[in-house]
């Protein structure tokens, strides 16, 4: 079976187009991973927290920034996540010392819950955090890709940082179950 030149031509066309793709994606990724560190290697204790924008669970897009003069928590969480659940149950039976610090924890839902389906953010922290929600010390939100990458770069579930009125990360942790006494502490040794 003989092919035409033209058939030949075309194939020839469709690799090449099939390969510049591939080498572009590759640079992509490359280059993205690449910015995705940097941000990351930034987020430290005494570093300003990087300014993202956020959607709040009435649907607002929300600027970090709009929290100034402040303090704020910002908890990133997956809604399929057991010790997530978890850590709204003992901020649930701790919220009133947020509250007397004058602290809001925003729970941000990491961009498309890492891949998984999970309950709705809202749902989920009005389940397992209904007091500290009501109260308004739990805010549910949710996280864009950009801001994920730069706060969870390796796709850590349950981190969070403790971020004073000037935009300071102060503390860092995860698993709020587990650390929630260290929070705490933290909170009380820098005055807020």
């Amino acid at each position: 079976m003989k092919m035409n030149k033209t058939k030949v031509f075309g194939i020839a066309v469709l690799a090449a187009v099939l390969i510049i793709v591939i080498i572009a994606l590759l640079f992509m990724k490359y280059n993205s991973k690449k910015s995705i560190n940097a941000v990351a290697q930034n987020i430290t204790i005494g570093s300003v927290a990087p300014n993202y924008d956020f959607i709040i669970g009435n649907g607002s897009i929300v600027n970090l920034s709009a929290y100034r003069g402040h303090p704020v928590v910002l908890w990133f969480v997956a809604t399929w996540c057991s010790s997530c659940a978890q850590g709204n149950e003992a901020i649930n039976q701790n919220y009133r010392f947020f509250e007397q610090h004058g602290i809001k924890i925003i729970e941000l839902e990491l961009y498309k819950d890492l891949g998984y389906s999970g309950p709705p953010i809202t749902g989920f922290i009005d389940s397992y955090a209904p007091s500290a929600y009501s109260n308004g010390v739990l805010i549910p939100a949710l996280a864009g890709y950009n801001m994920t990458t730069a706060y969870d770069p390796k796709a850590y579930l349950d981190i969070y940082y403790l971020i004073s009125k000037n935009g300071t990360v102060l503390y860092i942790n995860g698993s709020p179950e587990l650390t929630l006494g260290q929070l705490e502490k933290a909170i009380n040794s820098t005055g807020n």
